[in-house]
């Protein structure tokens, strides 16, 4: 296969999954009542599909939680400058009253209702259909309320493949500090997040002309950590360490 049949190919795969996913996306309107402060959303369209890859979880206290996705090429007119400057170019997705609501003004929002939305884990490429809303409290785009979540298996075989084929950490536990070692240098920057056992974000560099990062740990609580490694749009790894004092 020629480059410019490749591309047309992929054109139309990029297109049918656009397709399809506007089509299959089946939403709960009965959500709505659950949502905290739903005056603070502009809706951009009722309902709606989109995949990528879970890049954390962080649970609020009004019951939610907020799960950032790495989303697909097709997706990426979602993002608008608030998901790059405060949510790591990364779109929010809500499922609403997840988890325990501590927040008291929320409690009543979240009063008889009992979440069925699947809540994936870090590193799973999923489907999410939801609202495409704009919190105008924050600025980003989210998915919220979200309807579904669901795994879904990964197409490869019109992706291209990551310019490198993993990262080696050491030592582990750290004490001062932890090296990333890419195990190939990278063509592209390459990104690594680093978070906390709650989701709460830890750090976040960047590579490009080097094969090693260095970071230093000594301002970190002791505990375990979960770092996220991804190159443009692909999700390359996760891992844990751990930091002792």
């Amino acid at each position: 296969m020629s480059l410019k049949q490749f591309r047309y190919v992929l054109l139309i795969v990029v297109l049918l999954q656009v397709f399809n996913n506007k089509v299959s996306a089946q939403c709960r309107d009965t959500l709505w009542r659950h949502v905290y402060h739903s005056y603070r959303f502009s809706t951009h369209d009722s309902c709606m599909a989109v995949t990528g890859y879970v890049q954390s979880l962080i649970y609020e206290a009004d019951g939610d939680i907020h799960i950032r996705l790495t989303v697909d090429t097709p997706f990426r007119y979602m993002l608008n400058s608030a998901n790059f400057a405060s949510e790591y170019g990364k779109l929010v997705l809500e499922p609403v009253c997840a988890t325990t609501c501590t927040q008291a003004d929320a409690i009543a929002s979240c009063a008889g209702f009992t979440n069925t939305v699947y809540i994936p884990a870090v590193g799973e490429y999923v489907q999410a259909t939801g609202s495409y809303v704009t919190d105008n409290d924050h600025g980003w785009n989210e998915l919220h309320p979200v309807s579904s979540i669901r795994i879904v298996p990964l197409e490869t075989n019109f992706l291209p493949a990551p310019s490198f084929t993993g990262v080696t950490i050491y030592p582990n536990p750290a004490k001062d500090h932890i090296t990333f070692h890419l195990n190939e240098k990278p063509t592209s920057p390459v990104r690594i997040t680093l978070q906390d056992a709650v989701g709460r974000s830890a750090g976040q560099y960047q590579l490009l002309n080097s094969q090693s990062l260095d970071v230093t740990t000594s301002y970190l609580p002791a505990g375990s950590y979960v770092f996220h490694v991804e190159q443009g749009d692909n999700y390359i790894q996760k891992g844990t360490f751990v930091v002792i004092k």
